[in-house]
């Protein structure tokens, strides 16, 4: 905690009109140790979830967003139970329930895998497999089930990894461009030589 004491964080809270629900997008700043304070505290109005993640110099994001970045060197960046996967974020979800009322999250899907580590109390959770999809009352309609699990809807295709049509297209292009500069470089040494030869 000491670390990552003043570290800023976005924090979902509790307030809006539409109920008690969290994820409706009220959000306020704060310090992270202010907010363990206050959930130890008793604090129930109070979640972090998931925090932007910094873009990198180079493009692409980090792997890590506060308060997770301040503990850089105490976290297992590629726990030995992930075995060859790398972990394309790390994120922390922090919070406190009346113990009375409890919570519950809706029925809902995660596009990337994750490693569930509960550090106090107990959760229940119920897994459907991702071959179940088409026949859930979904937000959307399902286009596809990729073999690896990943879910489509109609109108937001991706690959089974994730990336977009946008991603696919940039990575060609990308990658075509190399290869011009590549064949540009070797035609102009097959010109230089050719000169040679012929001078």
């Amino acid at each position: 905690r000491a670390a990552a004491a003043e570290e800023p964080v976005q924090v979902e809270e509790r307030r809006c009109p539409e109920g008690r629900a969290f994820g409706r997008g009220c959000k306020v700043a704060m310090r992270f140790g202010e907010l363990v304070d206050r959930i130890e505290g008793g604090e129930t109005r109070l979640y972090l979830t998931t925090q932007e993640l910094p873009l990198l110099s180079g493009g692409g994001e980090a792997l890590l967003a506060p308060p997770l970045s301040a503990l850089r060197e105490k976290l297992p960046l590629r726990p030995r139970l992930a075995g060859s996967l790398c972990p394309q974020s790390l994120n922390l979800w922090y919070g406190r329930t009346d113990l009375r009322e409890g919570t519950t999250s809706g029925l809902h899907h995660d596009h990337h895998d994750n490693l569930y580590c509960l550090l106090r109390g107990r959760k229940r959770l119920r897994l459907y497999a991702p071959s179940d999809a088409p026949r859930m009352r979904t937000h959307g309609r399902v286009r596809r089930v990729h073999p690896n699990g990943r879910i489509n809807y109609a109108g937001d295709p991706t690959a089974a990894d994730g990336r977009t049509a946008h991603d696919v297209l940039r990575w060609r292009l990308r990658r075509a461009r190399r290869a011009r500069r590549r064949a540009e470089v070797a035609l102009e040494a097959a010109e230089s030589e050719a000169r040679r030869v012929a001078g």
